[in-house]
């Protein structure tokens, strides 16, 4: 062989599997053949481990992303964000508001963009940054066929869904205690203080449903692990006071939820598996087997609070907890130190479309 022209459209797509993003757009660029074979298959059925967000270069103001697998930062211009609040969703989309309370949900991968209504002006007034959750049921890349999800916070949390071709958000009833909240099995779960509760009759008459009692409480996070519901709780302690409450996180607990059964059972490990939280964003579950570098039995999480001050504190709360040790070690060189007020996010690259 001589070429890659040479080889069949099939091997070049058996090949395209197995690559990360940045390998995805290498590829494209061996040749104009390997270009045309992209863009004929317009995605790359890897999975990806995700990458962390962090804040804006100075000078440039294109936002920096951590890509944890070759341990180098990536750039990338993402105007729509500049100066917004936005949290991060599912399948590496971001939701924005503006200072109108007009969202909308990018993709700063693949630059497609959905125009959301505006939210509604309720008794009590929203601030931008009371957006606390964006859950995607499924990926708007692929299908038109989603509902869009949002918590935000008045005194209560309170729960607002869209769907593509609606004209406004349609807001669940109530004023509810959730800490956090999940697409699974084909129906949004909610974790609150005490019970887990699932979103039902969307079309005529949304109502929360207790699905089971939860117990302890503190910071918890739902995962969809391979098709089982897990209930991960991050032990934290407090270092700061009421004025700036900078915390350090301690060690994480995993229980896994019998829905059906409606009990829990604690995960003393997660195998091969690595667990990646953070805050205003979604937990996500990989096999590490199939990421270099990946720790297998961890947790990767970030930072989770906004810092009053970051000067002092800055980027510190960052690490992989390692079930089998019972301790955390760090990810991201300790040498960068980034301060910011806004913590990192995690959010996992998608290749559906090809940049020109």
């Amino acid at each position: 062989m001589t070429s890659w022209s040479d080889l069949s459209n099939d091997a070049l797509r058996h090949i395209v599997g197995f690559l990360s993003l940045p390998d995805f757009h290498r590829f494209s660029a061996v040749c104009r053949y390997c270009r045309w074979v992209v863009k004929q298959i317009n995605c790359s059925p890897a999975q990806q481990l995700p990458w962390l967000m962090m804040g804006e270069d100075i000078l440039t103001k294109k936002r920096k992303f951590y890509n944890l697998t070759e341990k180098r930062h990536y750039y990338i211009d993402i105007p729509e964000i500049h100066n917004q609040h936005w949290i991060g969703s599912s399948f590496g989309w971001l939701f924005i508001i503006d200072r109108e309370l007009v969202p909308r949900l990018v993709n700063p991968f693949t630059r497609e963009c959905y125009v959301l209504p505006p939210f509604p002006r309720f008794e009590e007034q929203i601030l931008r940054k009371r957006f606390i959750k964006a859950i995607l049921s499924l990926d708007p890349s692929k299908t038109c066929d989603f509902t869009m999800l949002v918590l935000y916070s008045t005194n209560f949390v309170q729960v607002a869904f869209w769907r593509p071709g609606e004209s406004s958000w349609r807001c669940v009833p109530g004023k509810h205690f959730i800490v956090d909240a999940i697409f699974f099995r084909g129906n949004f779960y909610f974790a609150g203080c005490k019970n887990l509760c699932m979103l039902s009759d969307l079309e005529s008459n949304p109502t929360m449903e207790l699905v089971m009692p939860l117990f302890n409480s503190g910071i918890r996070y739902l995962v969809d692990f391979m098709g089982e519901l897990l209930l991960v709780e991050r032990h934290i302690t407090f270092l700061g006071d009421k004025y700036d409450p900078h915390v350090v996180t301690e060690r994480f607990t995993v229980d896994k939820l019998n829905l059906e059964g409606r009990s829990s059972s604690e995960c003393k490990e997660i195998g091969d598996y690595a667990i990646f939280l953070g805050a205003r964003c979604s937990g996500y579950a990989v096999d590490s087997q199939l990421f270099p570098g990946c720790k297998r039995n961890s947790i990767y999480f970030t930072d989770m609070m906004f810092k009053v001050n970051p000067d002092v504190y800055g980027c510190d709360d960052l690490g992989i907890y390692d079930f089998t040790t019972d301790t955390i070690e760090p990810y991201y060189p300790a040498e960068i130190f980034h301060p910011f007020t806004q913590p990192p996010t995690w959010l996992t690259p998608t290749i559906h479309k090809l940049l020109n």
